[in-house]
Formats: structure tokens, sequence, C-alpha cells
């Protein structure tokens, strides 16, 4: 059974395909760009994609340009399509080999006899490289051997990377939160046993003993060096004056005997 990978954003298109080619029999895969058309490649390993021109990201363009720069997948047709009102390049068509152009909607007749030729010219190239090939019975191996050794520089952007990667993360996420999980259960489970609980709020901290005996001792010391102090407390002394109007600074010192009687005694 042949096996057609339908790329468009648009639902009623995947529908109107995907019912189209699965009643004449042929497997139908859809996907709703061209970053998953990428990813599922290998596993759908279709005769025939048929892709939409218009689409955000990457286009049909694309996607034609990576499957014939491709040696395992030159075998597989590539359809362009586009809606009535949108035009196509046909000049880049051409650059990146597309083998055949539709418009849509779909009209069965029409996008059977576009699958057809391809799907199977798809089947007996697929014969061929099983079978060697005619006159040719090392043709198989050459072909493997070719695809396994020539480098092949895919069209790669951002876009492209961030989807595959989000599909590897997906897959993995449960795994790492288990993991994760289990590493802080340890990690907590070896601060129990190392520190028992409640020793450090029971007993006090050295530094608190230390300021709590040095504080008593400190005020012992600073009364017995007031008591003991050499020093006499300073004496301030007071001499009565009155002023006079004859005297040239305005003041004078009078005999304590006539003055200050409070002197004599």
């Amino acid at each position: 059974m042949s096996r057609v990978l339908l790329v468009d954003d648009s639902p009623h298109a995947q529908r109107m395909g995907e019912r189209i080619l699965a009643e004449e029999g042929y497997e139908v895969v859809t996907v709703s760009n061209a970053e998953a058309a990428l990813i599922r490649l290998q596993d759908v390993d279709p005769d025939v994609i048929v892709a939409d021109t218009v689409m955000p990201g990457r286009t049909g363009y694309d996607i034609s340009q990576y499957i014939k720069m491709s040696p395992q997948h030159r075998h597989v047709g590539v359809i362009l399509t586009a809606g009535v009102l949108e035009q196509v390049d046909e000049a880049q068509a051409q650059r990146v080999e597309a083998d055949s152009l539709l418009r849509k909607p779909f009209e069965a007749s029409a996008l059977l006899a576009a699958v057809r030729p391809l799907a199977e010219r798809a089947q007996e190239a697929r014969s061929q490289i099983r079978e060697g090939g005619p006159g040719d019975p090392h043709a198989a191996g050459q072909v493997e051997k070719a695809a396994a050794v020539v480098p092949f520089v895919a069209v790669v952007d951002a876009e492209q990377v961030h989807a595959a990667v989000t599909v590897a993360l997906d897959a993995s996420m449960a795994r790492m939160v288990e993991e994760i999980t289990r590493h802080v259960l340890v990690a907590l489970e070896s601060q129990a046993t190392a520190r028992p609980a409640g020793a450090a709020s029971d007993a006090p901290a050295d530094e608190d003993l230390i300021g709590a005996e040095a504080a008593p001792a400190e005020a012992e010391a600073d009364t017995e060096a007031t008591e003991q102090s050499p020093w006499p407390e300073p004496v301030r002394r007071v001499t009565t004056l009155r002023r006079r109007p004859g005297s040239i600074l305005g003041l004078d010192d009078f005999p304590a005997d006539e003055e200050n009687p409070e002197a004599q005694e």
C-alpha cells in the first residue's frame, strides 16, 4: 500500500485530501506544518508528499528542497498545492524540483491523477533498490552505501530545531521529574541524618554565654575603678565681687572682714 504525507495548515483541506486518497486505498498521514512533516518523515516513509505552498513558517517549497537534496528520499514524489486565490511561484517550484502543482479545493480526479503516477514510480524505485536493479545485482548495496556515506546537509533553521527539541522534551519530561524528585529526597534525608532535630534550638550559642558572663565582670571593674581613682574631684571656688561705679573695671574686691562676714567664720 502506498503512503501519502499530506501537509496543510487547513483542517478542511486535510479532511478532503484524506477522504479522497483513503477511498482509493492510499494510507494517508496528515500534519499541520512543515516542521512536523520533516520530523515525521522517517517513521512515515511516504511515497508521495502533498504540501501547501502557503503556511506559517516553512512551506511546501522548503519540503520539496529537503526531499530532493536527500539521497535517501529522492524517490519520493512532491506535489505542491495552493488555493485558488493564492499565487504560485512556478520558478521557485522548478528550482526545488517539485513534481507537480495542484489547486485547492481538491477535486478527486485531479488529486488522484497527480498522486497515482508518483506513487507507482516510488514503488518501482523501492523494488529496484531491494532487488539490486535490472542487470546490476550490487546496485542495492551501492545505493545504501552512498546514502550512508555521502553527507547530507538539510535545510535546517531555528524553527526546525525548536520543534525537534520540543518533541524530545515532551517524551522525556516524566522521567526528568522523577529523577529530580529522587535527588531532592536523598539530599533532604542526608541533612536530617547529619544534624539531629532540635540540637541548634536547645543549646545556647557559645557567643551568648561569653557575652552573658562578661557583662557583670565589666560592670564590677568599672565600679572598682571609680572607687580607687587617685584623682580627687575638682572643686569650684567662687570669689564674691561687688560692682562699684567708681572702679575702672566696674568690679572691686573687698576684704573679708568688711564685705564678707561669712568668710570670717
